[in-house]
């Protein structure tokens, strides 16, 4: 009896489990694999994500460019009041010699064919828009977005340089050069922004 048990524990194709060394090497493998998938994962998020950054800053300073060419090509054929109560031409511009901050200034008709000024400005890292319109609806009708008459463009900002050519075909700091009613228009202007660790953008604009 003792040797028909001894062949039957012997008998080759006999069913047997595994090991608790076989167990503890299959977890250690799939804990492995799962580690280096996870890590893998992981970092295709983390690449999505700072190119989803990255292609949402293109585009927004793309807009800030599209945004401006359409603002200085359409200038309306008329002054606007500055807070001092004094005329002001249809385009101000003016930066400061660090490029730290800058101001352009923009009389243009909207849709409703309501006069609107818009001013763009750099301070303290952020390029913003301000809708200075003669009614709300004027304001509203051109911004389409919310009721807010400032709107940030770009954050991360470090210079704005803006350049005006005039007919002499120099370009001037600022504009108007002298006179701030005076209701010459210029041939032409450049937008030049640095962004925190991306470089610097330039568009230069032909004025009709």
């Amino acid at each position: 009896m003792l040797r028909a048990w001894r062949t039957e524990r012997a008998a080759p194709g006999a069913p047997r489990g595994f090991t608790l060394l076989e167990v503890l090497v299959a977890l250690a493998v799939f804990a492995v694999v799962t580690a280096l998938a996870w890590r893998g994962l992981d970092s295709m998020a983390t690449t999505k994500a700072h190119l989803d950054q990255e292609m949402r800053m293109w585009r927004e300073l793309e807009l800030v460019f599209e945004r401006i060419s359409l603002d200085v090509t359409q200038l309306a054929p008329r002054s606007w009041k500055g807070s001092d109560g004094k005329p002001r031409s249809a385009l101000q511009a003016s930066n400061t010699e660090t490029g730290e901050q800058c101001q352009l200034d923009v009389l243009r008709f909207g849709a409703d064919k309501e006069p609107v000024h818009l001013r763009y400005a750099l301070k303290d890292g952020q390029l913003t828009l301000e809708v200075i319109a003669e009614t709300a609806q004027a304001a509203a009708a051109l911004i389409n977005t919310d009721a807010s008459p400032r709107h940030v463009l770009l954050e991360q900002v470090e210079r704005c340089e803006l350049a005006v050519l005039d007919r002499g075909n120099q370009w001037q700091a600022r504009w108007p050069v002298k006179d701030p009613a005076d209701a010459t228009r210029p041939r032409g202007m450049r937008l030049r922004l640095t962004l925190a660790g991306r470089g610097e953008f330039e568009r230069t604009y032909y004025l009709p």
